[in-house]
């Protein structure tokens, strides 16, 4: 492959967006093509960007032989069809998340993946922020002892998203809020605690405000949802997300909280992460703001993708990865569904 990576970006959203940003900072990378139905994204892209090549389509551009990889950033139902067809046509990946709408579909991406040698990369966003990055950090050195629970909340007030519709439509959503922003923080978590194996989950969904939505969209979907999963190590994460709920709007935006045989750790704060350790009896501990790394969110998310296609490492979040995620969020539903925990 050619030191410069030849990329074609499909779907414009914001995702998209931020995706072209991204490989931009990172060097090495050339957005050559980008597909979307909205002409004006098209432009708009294009224009920042130097961008060659335009289809409405995603299919006409997987056809560009010219392109190495792509960036998938569709609607949730169209995240397995997309990346399937782009893995077939010899096309590295990086995938938003949610995985896909089943694990039956993430099976497939991942079986894909490894049958044509290429890269299968989700874009867990979350694991490359500063405060995430210098959280893990601080973890994998050990300064917090065992970390064996971990606190995941991203709540909204008033925060449904409706975009074009398909956002509260189950058949191409796979879900509401759990699937939408509570597999990111469901990945953080697992992501700072190391991926053990998850082995139970227990969690309720509600649909409570569904009226909130302009007449004449459907909402068949979660608007908040709660979960507690076990790994078979011990370990063991809390989940909390919502896209309305009664709440206070100071109360809105995201917690993560990582506990430990030696410390905690908040990932969250307007100082950035922090780590406290060295304990007293009553309580009282050191208070250590986290250094952030230099390269972080979509910059260093591409430039791991980088390195990933250049074999220089493996996905953090690749095709294995993704069917654990997704049975951790389907096992929320089943749990909700039957009233009990479940096995994963």
């Amino acid at each position: 492959m050619a030191e410069t990576i030849r990329v074609g970006i499909i779907g414009l959203g914001w995702p998209g967006v931020m995706h072209a940003r991204g490989y931009a900072a990172a060097g090495s990378f050339k957005v050559v093509a980008v597909a979307d139905l909205i002409p004006e994204r098209r432009r708009t892209v294009m224009a920042e960007h130097e961008v060659s090549r335009e289809f409405s389509e995603g299919e006409d551009l997987l056809a560009d032989k010219t392109i190495d990889a792509v960036s998938v950033c569709v609607p949730n139902h169209l995240h397995a069809p997309m990346a399937l067809a782009a893995l077939r046509s010899g096309k590295h990946v990086i995938c938003e998340l949610p995985v896909a709408l089943s694990v039956q579909e993430a099976r497939r991406m991942a079986d894909a993946a490894e049958k044509h040698g290429k890269v299968l990369l989700y874009a867990a966003q979350r694991r490359f922020g500063g405060h995430e990055q210098a959280a893990r950090a601080a973890i994998t050195r050990g300064f917090i002892g065992e970390a064996y629970h971990v606190r995941c909340v991203w709540t909204r007030t008033r925060g449904i998203p409706l975009g074009t519709g398909w956002f509260t439509q189950k058949e191409k959503s796979g879900g509401g809020s759990l699937i939408d922003i509570g597999s990111h923080m469901l990945d953080l978590g697992w992501h700072l605690l190391g991926q053990p194996k998850p082995v139970s989950a227990f969690g309720v969904a509600y649909a409570r405000f569904g009226g909130l939505v302009p007449q004449g969209i459907p909402f068949d979907v979660d608007d908040q949802a709660f979960a507690l999963i076990r790994f078979e190590n011990g370990k063991s994460l809390e989940l909390a997300v919502s896209w309305t709920i009664n709440q206070p709007p100071q109360q809105n935006g995201t917690a993560c909280r990582v506990y430990g045989s030696g410390g905690a750790i908040e990932v969250y704060t307007p100082q950035g992460a922090v780590l406290y350790r060295d304990f007293r009896s009553d309580g009282q501990c050191k208070e250590n703001p986290l250094k952030p790394p230099r390269t972080t969110h979509h910059a260093a998310m591409m430039r791991h993708f980088k390195d990933c296609i250049h074999g220089r490492t493996a996905p953090t979040l690749g095709g294995p990865e993704g069917i654990v995620l997704m049975q951790a969020l389907h096992g929320i539903y089943q749990s909700n569904e039957l009233g009990r925990s479940v096995g994963l």
